[in-house]
């Protein structure tokens, strides 16, 4: 690096990049126009329809302490100290696997998911969709009986009814699940199918792992499980595949926590892996990547047989690629992926998304097997619960029978295939020719809606079951509550179509772990409830070889190129999957990773394809109004608006499914537009569509412009070599080029600690801990769980869509993402933002009251009931990061609203109770801090809990690792090793407010052949 200082220029949006005149005057305004509160025609009665109560769920019932009846317990048990909460290891299934879980439970009632330490596939860490088990638990609009042709019934008919239909053993059924790996399910669903000789049994899910299955077997002769151990690999090439976001892996957590592991960087003479990613949007997982090429999703397969026809001139195995000439042999990346490749051989991953040909996940195995990283960096298992066929397929023959009219009963088992199968498969038409339908599901949903009996599901944190994690790890669930609504499990929905009575999933499932267990069964099953899992018997890896008919099946596809012309891209959404998160408030209002829209999905696309279609670039920021456009593909078309996204492929469109909702759920009713009426099952990821501007719009809610850079340093960043060079790069000298104004009067005066300051600096007495965090931007990728578990762990509201878009939203860390580069092919970078806890603290200097105020142990707090709500503090924030409270609708949603008991049942009861018209923020989860000193004490004697005793809500679900908390007085505290980094840097040093939070400036291991 030269000793010139740092000009780059990062940017949150297009606009910001062009820095317009409309822009800056938006920016400039410290009230902006059209902010007053509730202006328009959005009435108390419609604001509540359109949240819904499950958002009140979400924190509108923090508002007033709710009025509780307390009956004391005639018979203490043993377990349970008020005031203490227990801990629970359970597990989350998720598609065929399942994620090691500890619950909070306060008094009986589970309050906050955190992950299992000792579990392979969290390692304490969790996803969104974890954090979020907790909301969709408590969420009113669940299911609450069964229903039969639309009328409530109770379990009993259901079962009464069950009892006498099953006993005739000889009929026709068609049983349509979801994917599971529980073994005890599956020892159900082999005593059905020989009970009925007649029945057939199909899985189907809209996006899987199917053709990474069907990859394998063309590659090797079986459909085996790739598991990619990121924490081996030097060098990983990602083709269009999200593997460290859940909604495109169901490893996602594992996958992060082992490839954020190998690029930490304590010092100069530490290495990080390299990271190359080609996908058609940004994602999560790409922008973590040192480098990205943007393409086409139908490119990736020409790209990929072309990498391995250049890798064939160098290894064995890969003859069947040899000569294979298309518009990619020539690429510069080609020639440069193959040599890394071959310079890591045994220490490098090749890995696809789910979404692609199995021709390309074979091209990817057989390239891995290749390399030698087959039984190295990559292992491939054994699946017992999944069947040795296409499932697709298997599904898309028995929807065809069903329109015979072949079977006389359907049970589905979980599946919404009345909303989101292929829409040339015409799933409705083909139910009506069936006979007896039975549907088992959370919600009453549009599957449920065509079927002759709805039964209510319980929720896995209701309910007894098991399953194996993504690599087999077996592990029970076990409920953490009754059935808030007298629900049944999947496992006991067998169980009663075997035994016609009243099931028991507690005695099934240890039915089925009586085989598994050998000794003292009571023993093991104690012991095995508390950890969580049995560490015996994964999945099996076995050793690979090439197929016999590898080449003869993978030729025709060698010829594969891009689609001319746009084309869509059909994924699942970044927060509510294929649409069944869709009436969680959480999800719905977790900024996209990269968009940082909410409520909405939109059409993707990059600048240059929106300049074609003539849809400008940049918004108008007197209103969300966004310009629409209609897309016809495959069987149908939509009207959808239009997103312009930096750094997408030119001449595709991205859409995410799982919105446009009807009769669901107050929460999911009528947000978004349905993708699915565009998916047909000859080209369910992507295909060639027409697109035209409609000239109308659609108001979309993001967030990207909320708070604006200003021309300031916020992230840092540098290659490995630049920091090699320049360890002091992310220093405020490095910088600008000058030191901070008034280090050296401090300096001068035996100040170390900044630059000299007008107030009085007072500092907390020895024997208290001295709070502080830092974050490592080198491990963040922006999956925002550390919103989600701050949301769940402290009570925030969630406020919907017409609020996010006037500015309000509520979250107390955010996640800021910017851009660096030309807007074509920038590079994304990440940034959480929570409170600030500065020493120097500007809010508590204008407060007129003292509500925000200083503790002994260096946090910025807040006295709520004093507070009056001047919104000083918030003007005075350089770091924006308070939020103001605007509503309160505590008699609604605690006293006359929908089910109090359950809405007041979610509320984390050590979390101090907030009100409309007070500021509200980050608090460092002080009371898991208070909890850790109160027990220190007891302990020890001491105040200070031991480096790592506390874990702020963030720390612990972030899946990076990239949150250190801890004592700034001991010195070997992570914390304190952290902030004692060449790389650890404060947001605006120059303003001398000495922030306790400071950030590791984000380093890029570049290769410079691509630089």
């Amino acid at each position: 690096m030269s000793d010139q200082p740092n000009q780059t220029t990062y940017w949150k949006s297009l606009s910001e990049l062009a820095k317009n005149e409309e822009y800056k005057k938006f920016t400039e305004r410290e009230f902006p126009e059209n902010a007053t509160e509730m202006t328009d025609q959005v009435s108390r009665r419609s604001f509540l329809r359109v949240m819904g109560a499950s958002i009140a769920l979400a924190g509108f019932a923090s508002c007033r302490k709710p009025v509780q009846k307390i009956l004391p317990y005639t018979r203490q048990p043993e377990d349970v100290v008020l005031g203490n909460p227990n801990f629970y290891a359970t597990s989350m299934p998720f598609q065929d696997s399942v994620t090691g879980l500890l619950v909070t439970n306060n008094e009986g009632r589970p309050t906050k998911i955190e992950g299992n330490p000792d579990h392979p596939a969290s390692a304490g860490r969790t996803s969104i969709f974890q954090q979020a088990g907790i909301l969709e638990m408590y969420d009113p609009d669940r299911s609450r009986s069964p229903r039969r042709n639309g009328e409530t019934v109770s379990q009993e008919d259901f079962i009464a009814f069950a009892s006498e239909h099953f006993a005739d053993r000889s009929r026709n059924i068609l049983f349509i699940d979801e994917y599971t790996s529980s073994p005890t399910y599956h020892r159900l669903r082999g005593d059905i199918l020989n009970l009925f000789p007649n029945a057939e049994w199909v899985s189907y899910e809209p996006f899987s792992d199917a053709s990474a299955l069907e990859g394998t077997r063309i590659a090797f002769g079986r459909r085996l499980r790739a598991v990619n151990h990121y924490d081996r690999a030097n060098l990983v090439v990602s083709l269009d595949h999200d593997f460290m976001s859940p909604h495109a892996d169901n490893n996602s957590v594992e996958n992060a926590v082992k490839i954020t592991g190998t690029r930490k960087v304590t010092g100069t003479g530490d290495d990080m892996s390299r990271f190359y990613c080609v996908e058609n949007t940004f994602t999560n997982t790409g922008s973590y990547a040192d480098h990205r090429l943007r393409l086409k999703t139908s490119e990736i397969a020409p790209f990929t047989f072309a990498l391995a026809s250049r890798l064939s001139q160098s290894l064995s195995g890969l003859s069947a690629f040899s000569g294979v000439n298309n518009a990619f042999s020539d690429h510069d990346w080609i020639g440069v992926l193959a040599d890394e490749l071959l310079s890591n051989r045994g220490d490098s991953i090749l890995t696809a998304g789910r979404e692609h040909s199995a021709e390309v996940h074979a091209a990817v195995a057989a390239m891995n097997r290749a390399l030698d990283n087959a039984g190295s960096t990559v292992t491939y298992h054994t699946l017992p619960y999944r069947e040795n066929r296409n499932e697709m397929t298997a599904f898309t023959e028995a929807v065809e029978r069903m329109r015979s009219g072949l079977y006389d009963t359907v049970v589905m088992v979980g599946t919404n295939a009345g909303f989101n199968t292929p829409a040339d498969m015409d799933f409705e038409d083909a139910l009506r020719n069936t006979g007896t339908k039975i549907h088992l599901s959370l919600y009453y949903d549009e599957t449920s809606a065509l079927s002759d009996w709805h039964v209510n599901r319980a929720h896995f944190l209701e309910s007894w079951g098991d399953g194996r994690s993504y690599t087999g790890h077996r592990s029970v669930i076990q409920p953490q509550i009754q059935p808030l609504h007298n629900g049944i499990s999947d496992i006991e929905m067998l169980d009663i179509i075997i035994n016609g009575q009243q099931p028991s999933g507690y005695d099934r499932v240890r039915e089925t772990w009586q085989g598994f267990v050998t000794g003292n069964f009571e023993t093991r099953w104690e012991q095995i409830l508390h950890d969580g899992l049995d560490e015996n018997d994964p999945y099996a890896a076995v050793n690979v070889s090439p197929s016999g008919n590898f080449a003869s099946e993978i030729t025709p596809a060698l010829s594969a190129e891009g689609i001319n012309g746009i084309e869509i891209n059909i994924k699942p959404d970044a927060t509510l999957f294929d649409g069944r998160f869709a009436n969680s408030g959480w999800l719905q209002e977790l900024p996209e990773p990269m968009t940082k829209i909410t409520w909405d999905n939109v059409a993707l696309m990059s600048p240059s394809t929106a300049q074609a279609l003539g849809i400008p670039p940049e918004r108008d920021f007197d209103s969300n109004e966004t310009p629409t456009v209609r897309i016809s593909a495959g069987t149908g078309s939509v009207e959808i608006a239009a997103w312009v996204q930096p750094g997408h492929a030119d001449d595709s469109i991205t859409l995410t499914v799982g919105y446009g909702r009807q009769n669901l759920g107050r929460v999911a009713d009528g947000v978004g537009v349905d993708i699915y009426p565009l998916r047909i099952s000859s080209a369910m990821f992507y295909q060639e569509a027409s697109v035209e501007v409609t000239g109308g719009s659609y108001e979309i809610a993001c967030v990207q412009d909320h708070h604006s850079l200003e021309g300031r340093d916020m992230i840092r960043t540098a290659t490995l070599e630049e920091y090699r060079e320049k360890p002091d790069f992310a220093t405020y000298k490095s910088i600008h080029g000058y030191e901070v104004p008034g280090i050296e009067e401090a300096e001068e005066e035996g100040d170390e600690r900044g630059p000299i300051s007008l107030f009085e600096e007072q500092y907390g007495p020895d024997y208290q801990p001295q709070w502080g965090m830092a974050i490592d931007l080198n491990a963040c990728f922006g999956c925002g769980v550390c919103t989600i578990a701050c949301q769940a762990e402290n009570n925030i509201p969630v406020i919907g869509k017409r609020e996010v878009g006037r500015r309000r939203i509520m979250h107390w860390i955010r996640t800021d993402r910017y851009y660096e580069g030309d807007q074509d092919n920038p590079r994304a970078y990440h940034q959480p933002v929570p409170c600030m806890h500065c020493e120097l603290a500007p809010c508590e200097q204008v407060c007129p009251v003292a509500a925000t105020t200083h503790s002994e142990d260096g946090m910025n707090q807040m006295t709520y009931n004093r507070c009056i709500g001047t919104r000083y503090c918030a003007n005075n924030c350089p770091f924006k990061v308070r939020r103001f409270n605007f509503f309160n609708y505590t008699k609604e949603y605690l006293t006359t609203g929908d089910d109090p008991e359950i809405i007041q049942m979610a509320m984390n009861p050590e979390v101090t109770i907030r009100f409309r018209g007070v500021i509200e923020k980050c608090s460092y989860c002080v009371q898991r801090v208070n909890r850790a000193k109160i027990e220190t004490k007891i302990a020890t004697g001491s105040k200070k809990p031991a480096d790592g005793t506390v874990q702020t809500a963030c720390q612990q679900a972030c899946p990076a690792n990239a949150i250190s908390f801890g004592d700034l007085t001991d010195r070997q505290s992570r914390v304190s090793v952290d902030k004692q980094n060449d790389r650890n840097y404060v947001m605006l040093e120059e303003i001398n407010v000495r922030p306790r939070t400071s950030y590791l400036a984000k380093l890029r291991n570049a290769n410079s052949e691509l630089a």
